[in-house]
């Protein structure tokens, strides 16, 4: 097992940064706008991501806990299910990391499997990049340059592995600029994961939250590629961000109605 690199050191956990109780409402879509899906973050503490995502075909919603380690800047553990509009909860996934092993274990439908970890800090490309999201805020040179690892489920059927681990991709802070009216920082994302293409990242300026994001590979076989825009920001406490997405779930249709 070789041993993995790591860009942590270049991380300073602030716990304020963390802003728990803070809603983050994004439209994850095609870069044209196309098939545009609510994504709705937030964290009730400093280590727990709760996220839930309600797609146009409106039958279900993807609901994701994780847990971030800040020792590693990377989730440590996520947990996900898919809900139905009468609250039926069903898990799809469960992910465990070894930070010791460098290490990524998936339990999916049944399926065990394990992958490793040749960077850290990792981030899950198909959960919208949110732990890096999350991460940014906390980086102590935010005008430099940022290597971070990527891991991707298995979308090949010729490929034996729930989980992929697909390099390095790094981040290059190209200047400022405005995004959704907030001035931004700008960054390049490349690396060989994107095939020669490069990303575009909006930072802010002042928060640390990703304003916006275009990536030219989809995180998801139903999309082309990925834009991921945020369209508020708003403070719940637990019991109003209970009974707001209780309220999203009712809108889904019945089973059968779609």
């Amino acid at each position: 097992m070789s041993i993995p690199t790591s860009s942590t050191r270049q991380f300073k956990y602030q716990p304020e940064k963390t802003q728990p109780g803070t809603v983050y409402q994004y439209i994850k879509s095609n870069i044209d706008g196309s098939s545009p899906a609510r994504v709705y973050i937030r964290m009730p503490n400093e280590q727990i991501i709760d996220v839930w995502k309600f797609e146009s075909h409106n039958y279900d919603a993807a609901h994701v806990q994780a847990h971030m380690d800040w020792e590693i800047f990377s989730v440590d553990q996520l947990d996900s299910w898919v809900v139905t509009s009468d609250g039926a909860s069903r898990q799809q996934a469960r992910m465990s990391v070894s930070p010791n092993e460098a290490s990524v274990t998936v339990e999916l439908l049944g399926m065990t499997g394990k992958t490793q970890i040749g960077h850290f800090p990792f981030h899950i490309y198909n959960f919208d990049f949110i732990s890096l999201n999350m991460s940014l805020r906390h980086w102590a040179n935010p005008e430099g340059e940022l290597n971070i690892g990527v891991v991707q489920p298995n979308f090949n059927p010729e490929i034996d592995a729930l989980l992929n681990y697909e390099g390095i991709a790094t981040l290059k802070f190209i200047g400022s600029e405005k995004r959704n009216g907030s001035l931004c920082r700008k960054y390049s994302l490349e690396g060989q994961w994107l095939k020669g293409q490069v990303g575009q990242l909006w930072v802010s300026q002042s928060e640390g939250h990703i304003e916006d994001m275009e990536i030219p590979i989809p995180d998801n076989p139903d999309w082309d590629d990925f834009k991921f825009n945020l369209v508020s920001i708003q403070s719940m406490d637990d019991a109003q961000w209970e009974r707001f997405i209780s309220s999203e779930i009712t809108k889904l249709a019945p089973m059968g109605e779609e």
